[in-house]
């Protein structure tokens, strides 16, 4: 128990450590902008695949929603169907190449053999990296964690977006 309390607390203080830094580079995204893609990576609660689809609507330079749906694939006798919608805060680094924090909320429903589903809503806190490699296509890094009850854990994937 100390342990999670702990660990919420780290990750907290990390969220509002990056959320400083970002707020001092220089914005990525300009507003209007519009992506939809396909992400894949894992999941740390039950240590198993996850695929999913993604849209981020910059509605001002350093703002936009980013709503996600995707499939955690069984593992260890669970799997899930996750929906988030968060804000991003994208700054740029480089010429092609931003960072953006990321808050928002989350809703997971857990499906395990024999023992039934579980539905929880909870929040997401993160980070993630974009590079774009042409004007209309950019690949996504991104990293995670979803606070709920009895089910937290992270989300790590690698997403390739179209963007208009």
């Amino acid at each position: 128990m100390k342990t999670l309390r702990f660990a919420k607390r780290a990750l907290s203080w990390a969220a509002a450590v990056v959320c400083l830094i970002a707020v001092s580079l220089p914005a990525s995204a300009q507003s209007g902008e519009k992506t939809l893609g396909v992400a894949g990576g894992f999941s740390s609660y039950n240590n198993g695949g996850y695929a999913g689809i993604y849209f981020q609507y910059s509605f001002a330079d350093h703002l936009r929603l980013a709503p996600e749906m995707g499939y955690v694939f069984r593992n260890d006798g669970a799997s899930a169907f996750a929906m988030s919608l968060d804000v991003q805060v994208p700054f740029r680094i480089a010429r092609g190449f931003g960072i953006y924090p990321l808050a928002g909320l989350t809703y997971n429903n857990w499906s395990y053999i024999g023992d039934g589903h579980a539905s929880r809503l909870g929040a997401d806190v993160g980070a993630g990296l974009d590079f774009y490699l042409t004007s209309n296509f950019k690949l996504t890094l991104q990293g995670k964690y979803s606070m709920m009850n009895d089910t937290s854990g992270g989300f790590f994937n690698v997403g390739f977006g179209y963007v208009f």
